[in-house]
């Protein structure tokens, strides 16, 4: 019996986490993943790779065109995932979007930046052929480290939802915003 004092019996309150817990873990067994979100995802990092660090090389007004190009493809990319995902399972994951699609989780970012790193390397050193397998070794890469994450996400749900705090993303952003403001004043 519940009290407006002393609220649930105890035996009724771990009866209801119970089931809570239940049909969590049997909601995060139905989720699956879209089936196009691998080869897109891979694809929309290594446009966005391979454009970043052709724009980064040239320093100028065309090459941030170009740069701005490439996040746009990612962005749309990313959109299309989020959309395919809720359509598909008619839930949100949290950590999808910030962890996954904006890369804040540890593996993949690491991923990505050694990948965006050696293009814009072999983009200075006009190594074409370079920045093209580095893109797409980034874009492959980028697509295992969410299906790892993914996978460690079905294990342990609670701990892989959490995103990038607030401040993260600021720091990000204004770095992000410095080297754009850079890259226009060198350009």
């Amino acid at each position: 019996m519940e009290t407006a004092a002393t609220g649930p019996e105890p035996e009724h309150a771990r009866s209801m986490l119970a089931a809570a817990d239940q049909s969590r873990s049997q909601l995060i067994d139905s989720l699956r993943l879209p089936g196009e979100l691998h080869v897109a995802l891979a694809l929309g990092v290594a446009v966005q790779v391979g454009t970043a660090a052709y724009g980064i090389s040239q320093q100028t007004a065309g090459g941030l065109a170009v740069v701005l190009t490439g996040m746009a493809v990612f962005g749309l990319v990313a959109a299309f995932i989020l959309h395919r995902f809720r359509r598909v399972n008619g839930a949100r994951v949290d950590g999808l979007s910030s962890q996954v699609l904006l890369g804040s989780g540890t593996l993949i970012s690491l991923l990505y930046l050694g990948s965006l790193g050696a293009a814009i390397w072999a983009a200075f050193e006009s190594a074409w052929w370079l920045v093209t397998v580095s893109a797409v070794v980034g874009g492959a890469s980028y697509a295992v480290g969410v299906r790892e994450w993914w996978k460690s996400y079905r294990h342990d749900p609670v701990a892989r939802t959490r995103g990038a705090s607030p401040r993260v993303l600021a720091g990000l952003g204004a770095v992000a915003c410095v080297g754009l403001l850079t890259l226009l004043l060198v350009g």
